[in-house]
């Protein structure tokens, strides 16, 4: 494997130095910079090497990618017309909550992280994500961040490493994101409200978001201190009603015919709905 830059490892050293290190998954013990060595290595013996691009994969076995490059271009762009109040709902959260080390479970392509850093720099953040693919293309953003690849079920973080887990759009865990919190830590979870694109639901004929279960469960596993109701309405070019149709799970079992036809009759706008709730914990709470 060609190794990284001497930029990108000494980068990726410094916040694993600064997290106190990975938790290595085979015996549990610190993952630690060997020197200028394009790994990090456990007191065991046991090593990760860094990616060339300046990441780490933790994966045991690759994952089948269900994402191309064809959607992740179109959701950049989405993400850039339509996402950002949800970014700045997220940063007045940890403002307020005085988080500063954050890790975002299911990062995707790093869209979030790479916001919240412009909006304030002295974070320290980290982004995991089960596609390789994801990972590869968050670790091209600018900003200092320690990009991962792993299961969201075995985070590779040391016990009670963050301020706030961010979990966005994404499957969870409680379990694990609890282990991953300091005492008294943040959780965020962002989940759909019943008119989240509500105009793709139309043209393909599906039913309202169901927003219930989603909540009733987190509330069954955490406390919710407060909910946060991001609805916007975002005007459509057909360019920018094809990559929502592109990068939303809602369309990913349709032949590219079925969505063709979808493209073809754009609607004028998109309903952006989601919930932006802050949670902690309780401390009895068992893992799950």
């Amino acid at each position: 494997m060609t190794p990284p830059s001497e930029g990108r490892l000494s980068r990726l050293n410094r916040l694993v130095t600064a997290l106190g290190g990975l938790k290595c998954l085979k015996c549990g013990q610190p993952l630690l910079p060997d020197g200028d060595a394009p790994h990090l290595r456990c007191g065991q013996g046991h090593s990760v090497d860094v990616n060339r691009k300046g990441y780490v994969n933790l994966l045991s076995r690759a994952y089948p990618g269900i994402y191309d490059a064809r959607l992740f271009e179109a959701r950049s762009r989405v993400l850039d017309a339509a996402y950002l109040p949800v970014a700045e709902a997220l940063n007045r959260l940890l403002a307020e909550t005085e988080s500063t080390r954050i890790l975002d479970a299911g990062c995707g392509e790093g869209w979030y992280l790479h916001r919240l850093l412009q909006m304030e720099p002295a974070r320290l953040a980290a982004g995991c994500d089960l596609s390789a693919d994801a990972i590869r293309r968050a670790a091209a953003w600018p900003e200092p961040i320690l990009w991962c690849v792993a299961d969201l079920r075995r985070l590779p973080f040391r016990d009670r490493s963050f301020d706030a887990v961010l979990d966005i759009l994404s499957p969870a865990d409680y379990g694990a994101f609890r282990r991953a919190l300091r005492p008294g830590g943040w959780l965020i979870k962002v989940y759909p409200g019943q008119d989240y694109l509500r105009e793709i639901r139309a043209a393909a004929s599906l039913p309202a978001y169901q927003e219930g279960d989603v909540s009733a469960y987190l509330s069954s596993r955490a406390q919710v201190c407060r909910t946060e109701r991001v609805h916007e309405t975002v005007p459509l070019t057909e360019a920018l009603w094809r990559d929502f149709l592109l990068m939303t799970p809602l369309t990913q079992g349709l032949d590219e015919a079925a969505l063709d036809r979808l493209a073809e009759k754009p609607a004028g706008q998109m309903t952006f709905d989601l919930r932006v709730s802050l949670c902690r914990f309780p401390e009895e709470a068992e893992d799950s």
